[in-house]
């Protein structure tokens, strides 16, 4: 009897650990949201995104554009599954008239959807594997 316990009380706790998130990938870090975030806006590759976290815990984001070197600088944090963003210098674009963009991860982990609710009601969404944001 304490064997036939033993047994189904090992069987259910493997089971158990099976469904463990720790066997789905890692979340997000707010790095690859902003990253993936600005790319998907700006229709960039979000891997030449160079991203520096500041002493406020805003992110600061660069794209160097190869055709002129011309050096494009963007801020973002992240709210929740909103991402709020801005140019540098410039405003950050949460007043109720601007497009909001969101995120959710996908697939286990395994792909970032970033989403684009537009002032005039229209939306676009972009999924992202992750091997194409780190």
């Amino acid at each position: 009897m304490v064997m036939l316990f033993a047994s189904k009380s090992l069987a259910i706790t493997m089971f158990l650990a099976s469904l463990s998130p720790a066997s789905a990938e890692p979340p997000f870090e707010p790095v690859a949201i902003c990253r993936t975030a600005i790319a998907s806006i700006m229709d960039r590759d979000p891997k030449a995104i160079q991203t520096t976290r500041t002493t406020d815990g805003v992110l600061l984001l660069i794209y160097v554009r190869p055709i002129d070197n011309f050096i494009w600088t963007y801020r973002c944090r992240i709210e929740g599954n909103r991402i709020v963003w801005a140019n540098e210098p410039g405003r950050w674009r949460d007043d109720p008239k601007d497009d909001k963009v969101f995120f959710e991860v996908v697939g286990a982990g395994a792909q970032l959807r970033i989403i684009e609710n537009h002032a005039d009601g229209s939306t676009a969404n972009q999924l992202f594997d992750r091997d194409m944001i780190q």
